[in-house]
């Protein structure tokens, strides 16, 4: 059966040093355990899953101009929020200025401005995080607080541009609903939840949900009462409900803010299992990613003498790996969602047979998917003074790779195999373009408005290659294969080096197979017009991060 494997290695830092914090989180523990949990959730209903969200994503430093996101939600670019592990998304989407925005002012549209970043150009960001292989497997939500006034059917034109098969329909005007699966959406080809408005015209409620999550800032009761906003115990545990804070100064001076996001409320969200949490100035390394994980213990799983490889809940209620000869009473969950603890401790390949004996049909062996469910094991565990209890969770048939034991076979599509050309468009507004539109050896591969014409469109082929569409046998190539800041990109023909083979990495970058630590870059990319390419250090700024237009 094919599986996705869950993989914590960077997909192309080599041993080239790590250059940014993004790039040191998605290296990290923190990172791995949050990546595991994910993996938990895969076949559960979304209503008992939770997805890590920033609270007006697009308010950021990242897209700060002369005029915008000077009062900013948060700290890193969209994408950098995605890479490091956020799987929600809200995007405050303005009719302002003849123009969709993106902007966080009233609903009449006071504060915002001209200069606000593009409604299209962040869901080309997203989209292009999509397309990276290594999130062919990840579905996002995206809440879109709808300032569109009458313009709903020009925001759906940009959605079906570029979001197009990777959105969940409705199909007609509902809520979100709460018992499909990731699995299944992914199986679908499907990767995009959009929530949002009042099913204001037919084409909007056939692309975009309903609004669909109950809010409760003031009103969340932490464990065990775990009730939020008049809604019961058992409705938070099947429904995606949101608490979220703000961060803005504006909010602090003139508003009435919701409590702040703390690493303790963080993590008393997660034991609740609240399915949507809003962070503002998040960053890598935020001690609230590291309250998120309710699994593994730190540090955990390490494969400590190379024989650990299956899980169990220890007495602090985090999973551990150890050997599986070892002897552990077993976790036992009901049809009706209660835990048990068999009274034999026995090795980890007997504990599913030991819960059949003790308990009968109406049981199986098997591993928390939420905080909710590992406390409740936690405590069914203590009732009997048991210290540690097997969790049928191992990665068995490939090291590394953690996962439960009813783990779908999830298959997302194959990539197409012809030609899609594209323009390539930088954070700066800017377009990757040839010189003169020459396609001669040696031409300079520069930055330019972006016009449409094909010198412009570029295909990333299978190998990595960035082919021109004017010259298809040609490819962006690091000139001479060199390595050092300021070395050249320029057109030439295509051929199996690794000078010429880009790899997506964080931030929507490309990074040459031949120097990963350096990305495609645009020589004073504020300069304008006809600054060339080169590579440079990867920082992850505007003039690295490359969304297919």
């Amino acid at each position: 059966m094919k599986r996705i494997f869950i993989t914590m290695a960077l997909c192309l830092l080599g041993t080239a040093a790590l250059a940014t914090p993004v790039e040191d989180f998605r290296n990290s523990w923190n990172y791995e355990a949050l990546t595991h949990q994910r993996a938990l959730e895969m076949s559960e209903p979304l209503g008992q899953t939770s997805f890590q969200f920033t609270h007006n994503s697009y308010n950021s430093v990242a897209y700060q101009n002369l005029g915008s996101y000077w009062d900013p939600n948060q700290q890193i670019s969209v994408v950098d929020q995605l890479d490091i592990g956020i799987r929600a998304l809200e995007l405050d989407v303005h009719w302002a200025y003849g123009k969709l925005i993106l902007c966080h002012g009233t609903s009449s549209h006071t504060g915002c401005s001209t200069f606000d970043r593009h409604f299209e150009d962040g869901i080309k960001e997203i989209a292009t995080w999509l397309e990276r292989a290594e999130n062919q497997d990840q579905v996002i939500l995206i809440y879109i607080e709808d300032h569109l006034d009458s313009a709903h059917d020009q925001a759906v034109d940009i959605l079906e541009q570029h979001l197009g098969d990777r959105i969940y329909r409705p199909g007609s005007c509902r809520t979100l609903p709460m018992d499909i699966t990731r699995a299944e959406m992914i199986n679908d080809g499907k990767q995009v939840l959009l929530i949002g408005g009042d099913c204001s015209t037919s084409r909007w409620a056939e692309t975009v949900f309903d609004y669909g999550f109950p809010t409760g800032n003031d009103s969340f009761a932490a464990y065990p009462v775990c009730t939020i906003s008049g809604r019961t115990q058992q409705f938070v545990q099947t429904n995606l409900v949101r608490i979220f804070e703000d961060g803005t100064n504006l909010s602090a001076t003139f508003g009435n803010p919701p409590p702040p996001i703390t690493p303790q409320r963080m993590a008393e969200a997660m034991q609740c299992n609240i399915g949507i949490v809003g962070l503002d100035h998040l960053v890598p390394f935020d001690s609230r990613l590291a309250a998120a994980v309710w699994s593994w213990g730190e540090n955990e799983p390490n494969n400590a003498g190379g024989n650990e490889h299956c899980a169990e809940q220890r007495a602090d209620g985090r999973f551990n790996d150890i050997p599986c000869q070892q002897l552990r009473r077993a976790a036992c969950l009901a049809d009706t969602g209660d835990w048990a603890v068999t009274s034999t401790a026995v090795s980890w390949p007997q504990a599913e047979a030991a819960c059949a004996a003790e308990f009968g049909s109406t049981y199986q062996f098997d591993v928390p998917r939420n905080g909710y469910s590992n406390q409740q094991l936690k405590e069914a565990r203590e009732a009997l003074s048991v210290s540690a209890v097997w969790l049928n969770y191992s990665d068995l048939a490939n090291e590394g790779e953690w996962l439960p034991w009813d783990y779908p076979d999830v298959q997302p599509p194959e990539p197409p195999a012809v030609p899609v050309w594209r323009k390539l468009r930088n954070d700066h507004g800017r377009c990757l373009d040839l010189e003169d539109r020459s396609t001669a050896d040696g031409t300079q591969i520069h930055q330019w408005s972006c016009h449409g014409a094909d010198s412009q469109m570029w295909w990333q082929d299978p190998q990595g290659r960035l082919r021109a569409m004017t010259a298809p046998d040609k490819c962006a190539d690091v000139s001479n294969s060199g390595t050092s800041e300021g070395t050249r990109i320029v057109l030439w023909p295509c051929h199996d080096g690794d000078n010429q083979r880009w790899e997506r990495g964080a931030s929507n970058s490309f990074r040459p197979a031949h120097a990963p630590h350096r990305a495609l870059d645009i020589r004073n990319p504020l300069w304008g017009n006809g600054r060339r390419a080169h590579l440079w250090t990867f920082h992850g700024g505007k003039s690295q991060r490359w969304s297919w237009d």
